[in-house]
């Protein structure tokens, strides 16, 4: 399972990946299936976002990979894009430039948020499991 981003504007894998984000704790995952034309970012939290093209053409979260709210978000902060999810459940759009005092505000809300949406799908994943049990007795 899979969700995909899509954005306004254009942004180069190499500025992209070349320390715009550093000032947001987001760096390059250095995952062993990355190659030209596709990377994945993280903020070290567990939370992933895979970035396919170049210039970017899209923007993939996949399960299990955690929560990419805060990297789009910092994305479109510092690259002045929209993103916009290909469910429409969210569409992050640039805020400015935020100071090194909002953006520790915007990191320890999203840690919260996280934590917040870990707890939800545990007790998803302990409703269907217990549905499952109770099914098959």
């Amino acid at each position: 399972m899979s969700t995909d981003y899509s954005i306004s504007g254009f942004i180069f894998v190499a500025d992209l990946f070349g320390g715009g984000l550093d000032k947001y704790g987001i760096t390059d995952a250095k995952s062993a299936d990355a190659d030209d034309r596709q990377k994945c970012l993280t903020d070290g939290e567990n939370n992933y976002l895979w970035v396919y093209g170049d210039p970017v053409e899209c923007f993939t979260r996949y399960l299990p990979n955690g929560w990419p709210g805060f990297i789009l978000q910092a994305i479109a902060n510092e690259f002045e894009v929209e993103i916009f999810s290909e469910h429409d459940e969210e569409t992050y759009v640039p805020l400015g430039k935020p100071t090194d005092e909002e953006i520790a505000v915007m990191r320890a809300e999203w840690r919260t948020e996280c934590v917040e949406l870990d707890r939800e799908l545990e007790n998803l994943r302990g409703t269907w499991r217990g549905k499952e049990i109770t099914t098959a007795s």
